[in-house]
């Protein structure tokens, strides 16, 4: 057993089982590659150590750190060593330093190394040591674009609807293309419903038992949440034998005060009184005379003298409060009526989207083919529902001794149910094993959230390993990397805010770079400029040969490009200083970072740059592997590999290889 530098309990402990809430910049990276130094240090085979991480270039950049760091280890003198040893709260014993430098070497030889994996690269390894019982097909491969399959299943249902006509999918469809109002709309409804399956297996399978009529059992639970039953029959409901009497008799009350306002709607309850008429026209026509036509708000009717000499005092209060009463009541049944709408709706797009769906599964399952939603999926319906989950998990629980989960807000539900088996296999595990649990992360910066990530898992994680397995909660939160200026800022944001409230755990940050210069500045709002096209021009008609038509241009980002651009000017010519007092230095283009909430307008920044001649590295995404000549490359490989792949083909000889027309 390593001795810790002191007797409280540290993140890195290897026999601590621990949730560490780590800020950005505090050091997190480097708690967790210290924390599986440690366990090697400790002795723990080098194959029993899971790291997942989300993206394979943080899998990656772990993976790196721990060689570095081993090589260190091996490569340092003594006092190095000692001082290394200690910044991992390590005692610098002989036998301690003897152990640190012999790892990197039994590293390279072990037979199976530390994985670092991302969620989707474990779920792909179990499926592929356990296929036949995840009904996957043996030797699988993954498909990251999914866009042509996607086509293939709207072709499918375009053929499976117009062969049947009559048949229930088709109906849906048909009613689904009349509430969207065009096939534009059907279409990007349908391919929400695809985009969005994880959360539909989710909530119709659940994460212990499926349902055997996923669409009935989704409106079942819709209609609970919409507070009607399927059997609800609005109008029905609303022209009883007592409301009738009572419109009588607001009608017999409005014939005593013969306004020409009042005679209309007494003519209109007669009318709605009429049991010749449907009963949507008798409903539409007492709607005009109760609530306003474009807002569907009660109509105002208040008391005067005339009108209580015409009614009567008595007459009166018995009109306004029969209006009042008739209003509540009809707004009531256009909320049912709202509501059967947004069922019917909802029906037709369960329906057609489950069609398309089980298209779209069945074309992977022909061509052997599965993406990361369904790696994530089968591989929890694997460990939590298959016949065979308990002999699985515990197949993964004697390869597992250790785990580690970085970046654990941005895990989503499917994800956290895939590995609370593995959690609970190590809680009621033999405890002559050394086992442990160590996750990180920072419920600021979950930013998954298109992929169902719910910071909130981290809290009832952390609650969860509490309970089961006596972890601690570490926080981290003194930055390596930002100046107080900033960190002022993150508590002001955090801190009694609406914002803040949603953290129920947050603590103020602090940094170790106390005399580090910093400055937060806001740049003022580039507003939309409103001014309108010259009247002078619009007043007669427009010669389009002579003169050019006026459009109004949004340049917002352009200005605010430039904007960004004299800023850095401004950093860059004054001489602001960066680093420590003792360590100051002029501030550099290469010290500039932009960063943006989406790429959409991202050439106009680019451009101010360029005009105002400054140096920059844009983060383009697949440019080089997107450009026309390496898709024709890539399109030559696959048709050697896959002769039969006709696609591949054709841009093969479309390309300037072959160049046919």
């Amino acid at each position: 057993m390593l001795a810790a530098m002191n007797n409280m309990p540290s993140p890195t402990a290897p026999q601590t089982n621990i949730t560490v809430m780590a800020s950005a910049g505090t050091g997190k990276t480097w708690l967790l590659v210290t924390r599986l130094l440690r366990l090697l240090m400790t002795g723990a085979n080098p194959g029993s150590i899971l790291a997942i991480t989300f993206t394979r270039k943080a899998a990656a950049e772990m993976q790196s750190r721990l060689a570095e760091r081993l090589y260190d280890l091996a490569a340092a003198n003594e006092a190095e060593l000692d001082n290394l040893l200690k910044a991992m709260e390590i005692e610098p014993l002989p036998e301690h330093r003897t152990l640190a430098r012999k790892l990197y070497e039994e590293l390279l030889h072990a037979p199976w190394p530390v994985r670092t994996s991302t969620f989707h690269a474990f779920c792909q390894d179990v499926l592929r040591r356990f296929p036949l019982e995840a009904n996957v097909p043996p030797g699988f491969e993954l498909m990251e674009k999914t866009a042509e399959l996607e086509r293939g299943a709207w072709d499918a249902l375009i053929a499976e609807t117009t062969t049947a006509p009559n048949a229930e999918t088709a109906q849906a469809l048909e009613d689904l293309l009349f509430h969207c109002s065009g096939l534009h709309n059907l279409e990007v409804a349908l391919n929400s419903f695809l985009h969005q399956r994880s959360d539909w297996w989710a909530f119709t399978q659940g994460y212990t038992q499926g349902q055997n009529n996923p669409v009935r059992f989704a409106m079942e639970q819709l209609y609970t949440q919409l507070g009607i039953t399927a059997d609800d029959k609005p109008l029905e409901e609303f022209f009883t034998t007592e409301r009738e009497q009572a419109l009588w008799e607001f009608k017999g009350l409005l014939a005593k005060h013969p306004i020409k306002t009042n005679n209309e709607a007494a003519e209109r309850i007669e009318q709605s009184l009429d049991a010749e008429q449907s009963i949507e026209e008798r409903f539409n026509t007492l709607q005009r005379v109760f609530l306003t036509k474009a807002e569907n708000k009660p109509r105002q009717r208040k008391g005067s003298d005339t009108q209580a000499k015409k009614m009567g005092e008595a007459g009166q209060e018995q009109f306004l409060q029969l209006h009042h009463q008739l209003c509540a009541q009809l707004l009531d049944t256009l909320d049912k009526l709202t509501a059967q709408k947004t069922a019917q709706m909802n029906r037709a797009w369960y329906q057609s989207g489950l069609a398309l769906l089980q298209h779209l599964q069945r074309i992977k399952e022909e061509q052997r083919l599965l993406d990361f939603a369904d790696l994530e999926w089968k591989a929890c319906q694997l460990l939590t529902t298959a016949d065979n989950a308990h002999w699985i998990q515990y197949k993964l629980d004697q390869r597992i001794d250790h785990l580690l989960v970085d970046e654990f807000q941005d895990t989503n539900p499917t994800q956290w149910h895939l590995l609370l088996p593995l959690l609970q296999e190590m809680a009621a595990g033999e405890s002559e094993r050394q086992r442990s649990v160590f996750l990180v992360g920072d419920a600021k910066q979950s930013i998954y959230r298109f992929r169902r990530a719910d910071p909130q898992l981290f809290s009832a994680a952390d609650q969860w390993l509490s309970d089961h397995l006596g972890a601690q909660q570490h926080k981290q939160q003194k930055s390596w990397r930002s100046a107080p200026a900033i960190m002022e800022v993150v508590n002001g944001i955090f801190t009694d805010t609406p914002l803040g409230a949603r953290l129920t755990d947050f603590t103020p940050h602090s940094t170790h770079h106390q005399n580090l210069w910093g400055q937060v500045t806001i740049l003022p709002l580039i507003r939309e400029d409103n001014e309108a096209i010259d009247e002078d021009v619009t007043r007669e008609l427009r010669n389009p040969l002579q003169q050019p038509r006026q459009l109004l241009f949004d340049d917002r980002y352009e200005r605010e490009g430039e904007m960004i651009a004299g800023q850095i000017q401004t950093l860059i010519n004054s001489g602001t200083l960066l680093g420590s007092e003792d360590e100051a230095r002029p501030a550099h283009y290469g010290d500039i970072m932009i960063l943006l909430r989406n790429r959409t307008h991202v050439h106009f920044y680019e451009a101010a740059l360029r005009q105002a001649g400054i140096p920059y590295l844009g983060a383009d995404r697949g440019t080089l592997l997107e450009s026309l000549e390496v898709r024709d490359m890539l399109a030559l490989l696959e048709t050697l590999i896959t002769p039969y792949s006709n696609l591949a083909l054709a841009t093969v000889l479309r390309s300037p290889l072959f160049a046919w027309s």
